[in-house]
């Protein structure tokens, strides 16, 4: 698929643009299988007269078009053009298999978005996958620029660890070093960047097999079976806020 370095190279550059919302769904069935999900919401942007347009002729351009109209399944694997990284195992190689991006573009329904999931057996498998796309984010080149959007962890720069006790399902997340966003830009660029992002926004939602019952997941909302926790991307950035915690969720 020819437009794959394009696709890649237009959600980093919208990364620091502030035109996108992130959003991060976890879905947990009741025997402990699930789906992790991360959408990149670029919808916003296509209202925008100027990045708007830039977006679809450069889209345009790529895929030989002449509306930009797309909805395509896109393997991870088929991202590989530069290789892996010579630390991945047969493991992480099974992993990026079963990773699946979903890109839909459409100029008509003003729809931008990139929606990228890993459907998980058990816990110890979203951990591996979290491990595997963590590593791509520091070895993988290209392919590494997308998965850092995803971090390894929800974020960049953090890492979640997952477990499931009975009926409470636990996060722990290694933020890191909470200078390590900003730390080595200067001001004049943390200003220019704090201007873009303003209106970029983070939501977790995890989506539990039962009614919650309780979470010490700070600031979540509690609704029915779901719990949501959303923040502003600068805040993430600046003050890499604690956002493990626990679920405990009653039986279906």
């Amino acid at each position: 698929m020819k437009y794959l370095s394009y696709v890649v190279c237009l959600v980093l550059a919208l990364a620091t643009s502030g035109c996108f919302e992130m959003l991060e769904d976890v879905y947990l069935n009741s025997d402990g299988t699930g789906k992790y999900e991360i959408t990149i919401d670029m919808s916003g942007m296509l209202n925008d007269p100027f990045m708007g347009e830039m977006m679809k002729q450069g889209m345009l351009e790529e895929t030989g078009g002449d509306v930009l109209e797309i909805d395509s399944l896109i393997s991870f694997t088929d991202m590989q053009e530069g290789g892996l990284p010579a630390t991945f195992t047969d493991k992480d190689r099974a992993i990026l298999d079963r990773t699946q991006m979903r890109m839909r573009m459409s100029e008509s329904e003003k729809i931008g978005k990139f929606v990228i999931s890993f459907p998980f057996k058990s816990m110890s498998e979203l951990n591996d996958f979290q491990k595997t796309f963590a590593k791509l984010n520091e070895e993988g080149g290209e392919q590494g620029g997308m998965s850092g959007l995803m971090g390894g962890g929800a974020m960049a720069n953090s890492n979640s660890t997952w477990d499931l006790s009975g009926r409470t399902l636990n996060r722990v997340v290694d933020a890191g070093d909470a200078a390590g966003m900003l730390g080595e830009m200067d001001e004049e660029t943390i200003g220019m960047m704090k201007m873009m992002m303003a209106d970029a926004s983070f939501t977790t939602t995890y989506h539990l097999p039962g009614k919650v019952k309780k979470t010490t997941i700070k600031n979540a909302e509690v609704d029915g079976s779901s719990v949501v926790v959303s923040y502003k991307f600068l805040d993430i950035l600046e003050d890499q806020p604690d956002t493990g915690g626990s679920i405990k969720f009653k039986k279906n």
